[in-house]
């Protein structure tokens, strides 16, 4: 009896975090996952500077990851519109697919690996704010000091 006891407690509790994960949690842990990844790749490109580098292939999943997260992006930001959210977030995450897509097409035509290591550090770097701020989606967080880009149409637009 305490057996099956303990095991409904432990269903609800994981039950109950998942309850709460959300689609920008879920995001958060995508970007998690994809910062590392650009991290690793990064260092190994640092390692060895005046190579030439080498575009990304066409089966590498990182690339179908970076192009899946800019669409991830771009639906957030979407979503968030619909529901009437703050013009601040549905803005950095319209940034962030931007970057994403920039920075793909930055890899593929760079032309020494130490190139390429600057622009996965950069991609570690977006991702690391991609985890930071996504799961402002699922919560009311104030985003107040965040820093929007200058070509952000938040602080043109009410809403």
């Amino acid at each position: 009896m305490m057996r099956q006891i303990l095991l409904a407690a432990l269903a609800a509790t994981v039950l109950g975090a998942h309850a709460h994960a959300g689609p920008g949690q879920d995001f958060a842990d995508f970007a998690t996952r994809l910062g590392s990844e650009a991290s690793a790749r990064s260092q190994a490109a640092a390692q060895r500077p005046a190579a030439p580098a080498h575009p990304l292939d066409i089966e590498d999943p990182f690339g179908f990851e970076l192009e899946q997260f800019s669409v991830e992006a771009l639906m957030l930001s979407r979503q968030i519109d619909a529901a009437g959210g703050p013009i601040d977030l549905r803005c950095i995450f319209r940034g962030m697919s931007a970057d994403a897509e920039r920075r793909l097409g930055a890899l593929n035509t760079a032309e020494t690996a130490a190139e390429q290591a600057h622009i996965y550090s950069a991609l570690a770097d977006l991702m690391r704010d991609a985890s930071e701020i996504a799961p402002a989606v699922d919560s009311d967080a104030d985003l107040s000091g965040i820093e929007l880009p200058a070509s952000c149409p938040a602080t043109s637009r009410a809403g």
